[in-house]
């Protein structure tokens, strides 16, 4: 059994997924010690073909979706530990290193971390971040641990008890699980897990980015209940 287990949802993502896996195989971390699962949700591209090229297993799941998909690599998770992220996300060298650490404590059972982007305007992407933390800070304060799934860490077994992703949640099921991982044990935010996500759906749409994201929000956190809304297969 690994220690750890990458999973990674990917659709179409061929321009992005090699500097994905990139940062996942150059981590300060032994090899021997972690696994990379890439889920292929239905790709036309060579997804599939550049995950295998990177020792990636990958795995198919026919319905579209970024919640199916990430499921269906969490439940073929064999590690100890599940680390997700997105194929449009480039996490920092120790990433793995970090995960390790935190786990140590038995009674964390989730786990994430800082969101850094980079577009064109550095004073932008500082603030950014920050409003980020700050957002996800306060989350955690009132007792809602806002986990994401671009930096979303949790225990297998803690995982397979709650019943894993709950599909039901079409939009934001990572959030979701935090909030259903946080009944079982500690579930902690740490900006020494860092990644640049993308910023793409903010860039394209950002007024209707907004409008789903904060009624994913409402709807998961607060009502606890799916979201009636769904994104579209992006990554």
């Amino acid at each position: 059994m690994k220690l750890i287990s990458v999973v990674i949802a990917a659709y179409n993502e061929e321009k992005d997924l090699p500097k994905c896996l990139a940062a996942i195989t150059t981590q300060d971390f032994p090899k021997d010690d972690y696994e990379i699962i890439v889920v292929d949700n239905n790709s036309t591209d060579k997804t599939a073909e550049i995950a295998k090229s990177f020792g990636a297993k990958v795995v198919q799941e026919s319905k579209q979706g970024n919640t199916p998909a990430v499921k269906k690599g969490m439940d073929n998770a064999t590690g100890e530990i599940i680390a997700n992220t997105d194929a449009d996300t480039i996490v920092f060298p120790d990433w793995l290193s970090t995960v390790k650490t935190i786990f140590k404590d038995k009674k964390i059972v989730g786990a994430t971390g800082s969101a850094y982007v980079k577009t064109d305007n550095q004073v932008f992407d500082f603030f950014y971040r920050k409003l980020y933390d700050c957002f996800i800070g306060f989350n955690f304060l009132i007792g809602k641990p806002h986990i994401t799934g671009f930096n979303m860490i949790v225990r297998k077994k803690v995982y397979d008890e709650i019943g894993g992703i709950n599909e039901k949640f079409t939009m934001s099921p990572d959030v979701d699980l935090g909030l259903r991982m946080g009944k079982k044990g500690r579930v902690v935010f740490s900006t020494k897990l860092k990644a640049v996500t993308s910023f793409r759906r903010w860039q394209t749409t950002p007024l209707e980015a907004f409008k789903v994201y904060a009624k994913g929000y409402l709807w998961t956190v607060w009502f606890r209940k799916p979201p009636p809304t769904a994104q579209k297969p992006v990554r």
